[in-house]
């Protein structure tokens, strides 16, 4: 687990964008906050256009995420809620002892 110190100046940057509206990738600094899929996220160092899903200096700040997609999350955690914008079906992801899981809800 990342420990990032809650004295450093964190900025919250609003929804992730992989790239500006001139078409020139986006850059977090390290201690940029974004929301991505439901879930905060803090850069643990700077980042250039690429997403939490393709860069592992993103660090989650929580337990769980909520995504709004129509294909599940590609790297989902037992807890996670997926609402599938595409038929409006709601999911959380599940451990039964046998396997994890999107279920139903």
């Amino acid at each position: 687990m990342t420990y990032i110190p809650f004295s450093q100046g964190f900025r919250y940057r609003g929804e992730y964008l992989p790239v500006f509206s001139g078409g020139e990738p986006s850059v977090y600094a390290q201690f940029d906050m974004i929301l991505f899929e439901g879930k905060m996220f803090v850069a643990n160092d700077t980042i250039r256009g690429q997403s939490p899903d393709t860069n592992s200096n993103w660090v989650p700040w929580g337990n769980s995420r909520i995504s709004f997609r129509s294909t599940g999350p590609p790297d989902p955690e037992v807890g996670d809620t997926w609402l599938n914008d595409s038929t409006g079906k709601l999911y959380t992801y599940m451990n039964d002892t046998d396997s994890k899981q999107w279920v139903e809800l």
